[in-house]
């Protein structure tokens, strides 16, 4: 495959949340990698430069290139191809294929805002990094022990209808700007004393101590309104502007034309060359901001 500006452009493989942070990770051709900060404040710009391809496989700290260099479309929010995800051992967890990681494990509640309680998992040394990685707004941890009581646990406490082991990536958005209007989570202490009830022997209890995270994101003020997303980018694409709030992979963008709202998986896959001027190169449609969880439809994600 040829690489456009060989010596300067990398290829964007992915968000990561470290220490607080959200991160654009890319890597060069030789496969370096590298972190760039997406803060709240932060004025970023990228070129996109194609094909867009599938990120391949990180293991730990070493990067393999996806041997097919398969292409993704400019509309999908995936970074992979289905091959090198199914080869992932990072997507293990999620298919229910690495119940023998010796790792200790921690099981998670995490609220997105009212009737949105998550159940989960992560491996105990990623700490809070799991639920910034989700956009979590607040969260607690309900027991720490061995993946398979872990993982079976979480069955159990989703089988109870008080929480959900997934939540749709619409609901999540749109009610993270509306949790600033409904004060402290009590549903997640509910949810939290009545499900340590269902604890087995093998697993250790965890207070509830919530955590919030809203203001890594951003997100302790109200944005400016806004009902545009960007729906994809094209080669050539210029996005560039003034990060206002990171939430998991989403972001609200200033730019030159006004706030948009994007999912930064839009990015994987392009290869990326620092820039800088008026947005271009980007197909905007009407924010999707669906229904809240009493049924009603939302007229604006940030009115």
């Amino acid at each position: 495959m040829t690489v456009p500006h060989q010596r300067s452009a990398l290829h964007a493989t992915g968000i990561r949340w470290q220490d607080g942070r959200a991160h654009l990770v890319s890597v060069d051709p030789s496969g370096h990698e590298s972190q760039q900060a997406l803060t709240p404040g932060t004025l970023a710009g990228w070129r996109l430069h194609g094909p867009r391809t599938c990120v391949g496989i990180r293991r730990k700290d070493r990067h393999t290139p996806c041997p097919t260099g398969s292409a993704l479309p400019a509309s999908a929010a995936r970074s992979q191809c289905d091959a090198c995800a199914l080869a992932d051992p990072g997507r293990k967890l999620a298919r229910d294929q690495a119940m023998d990681d010796p790792r200790p494990f921690s099981l998670y509640l995490a609220w997105f805002g009212p009737g949105l309680v998550k159940v989960g998992l992560t491996a105990t040394e990623r700490r809070a990094a799991r639920l910034a990685d989700q956009g979590a707004p607040q969260y607690t941890w309900l027991a720490h022990g061995p993946l398979i009581p872990i993982r079976a646990t979480e069955r159990a406490c989703s089988a109870t209808g008080i929480v959900r082991e997934r939540i749709p990536h619409r609901a999540k958005a749109a009610a993270w700007w509306r949790t600033r209007e409904v004060g402290p989570p009590a549903e997640l202490a509910a949810a939290h004393e009545r499900l340590t009830a269902l604890l087995p022997d093998t697993l250790t209890p965890a207070p509830c101590d919530i955590q919030d995270l809203s203001g890594f994101y951003g997100l302790t003020d109200a944005p400016p309104p806004t009902r545009n997303q960007i729906a994809a980018l094209d080669e050539d694409a210029l996005l560039y502007g003034e990060f206002a709030c990171v939430a998991g992979h989403d972001a609200l963008l200033h730019t030159d034309t006004g706030p948009l709202f994007v999912d930064l998986r839009l990015l994987t896959g392009w290869w990326l060359t620092p820039d800088r001027g008026p947005v271009r190169g980007v197909t905007v449609k009407p924010l999707d901001t669906g229904r809240a969880p009493d049924g009603s439809v939302q007229e604006s994600l940030f009115g």
